[in-house]
């Protein structure tokens, strides 16, 4: 294992995990973990998609999470996690942490990759299988005050009636910042597992669903993760991953605050310079600028 003892990122992580009292359920290292008991991913499906009687889900079969590409030019996609029903049907489930504005995008790749990959060369095209991506979202993807549902689905709809006009495509997002709580009892199996991802439970409120043998058996894995050493290595990389990303989108956003700040100087100068007649010299001055800034802004109003 790595030593990642001396890494200021790691203390930063495990303070959080001390604040929140456990790790984040959406650590991608964590989920594909979690989602390797058959039974919590049949149940965590079932309760997503909504399914009972003749269509439950009772078994699945894991399939391989790279999609490998046909041509140089194609992109390859590495799936979190990805299994088959009986039915035929495909199921992506993807975790993302950091917000991705090309996210809807990225999910319709995902499942053309799979949409495609159904059908056996020779087979008629009344032979394709549905394919159902859930994505499961530590942000917010749709912002118009509407849509405060944190479970949203998309299929491919008659735009006058509404009205689904195939079952190929089905996409969840399921968008955790929106979830409000409620009282255990009165959640509904998918609600238990949008408060479990959420982060949101209290432990009074985990205790009362260590009870159900799926999702206290959840609870438990989540709590002795870290014991293992190379679950402790993967979780602690993740993480790292997301805090670097988050600095660089953070430093990229100050450098366009300080762009457009330089930009209306620049405006303002050439203002004082055109309209005031000012000297190029006089224009600085009465802006404040520091003189170490000034030859800089000389060559950009030329």
């Amino acid at each position: 294992m790595k030593n990642l003892h001396n890494d200021n990122r790691e203390k930063i992580i495990l303070a959080e995990i001390n604040a929140a009292g456990h790790i984040s359920t959406t650590n991608d290292a964590f989920a594909k973990k979690l989602f390797s008991h058959k039974d919590i991913l049949i149940d965590f499906l079932n309760a997503i998609l909504q399914r009972d009687g003749d269509n439950l889900i009772t078994d699945l079969i894991y399939t391989d999470t790279e999609q490998h590409a046909e041509n140089s030019y194609e992109k390859i996609s590495r799936l979190d996690i990805c299994c088959s029903l009986a039915s035929g049907e495909k199921i992506d489930i993807e975790v993302q942490v950091a917000n991705d504005r090309g996210w809807i995008g990225r999910s319709l790749f995902y499942w053309s990759k799979l949409y495609v990959g159904s059908l056996i060369k020779g087979q008629s095209y009344d032979k394709l299988k549905p394919v159902i991506c859930i994505n499961v979202l530590r942000f917010n993807i749709f912002k118009d005050d509407a849509s405060q549902n944190p479970h949203c689905t998309a299929k491919i709809c008659n735009v006058e009636n509404k009205n689904p006009i195939t079952n190929l495509l089905e996409l969840h997002f399921l968008e955790l910042q929106k979830f409000k709580k409620k009282k255990v009892s009165e959640m509904s199996r998918a609600e238990k597992w949008l408060a479990y991802f959420s982060g949101k439970l209290t432990i009074q409120e985990e205790e009362a669903m260590q009870s159900d043998q799926i999702l206290g058996k959840a609870i438990d894995i989540r709590n002795s993760f870290m014991k293992d050493p190379e679950n402790y290595e993967a979780y602690l990389n993740r993480e790292m991953e997301i805090l670097d990303y988050q600095s660089m989108m953070s430093q990229k956003i100050e450098e366009g605050r300080e762009e457009g700040r330089e930009e209306a100087t620049i405006k303002h100068l050439r203002s004082l310079v055109k309209n005031k007649k000012f000297s190029v010299e006089d224009a600085l001055t009465s802006l404040d600028i520091p003189k170490d800034q000034w030859e800089s802004l000389k060559a950009k109003l030329k």
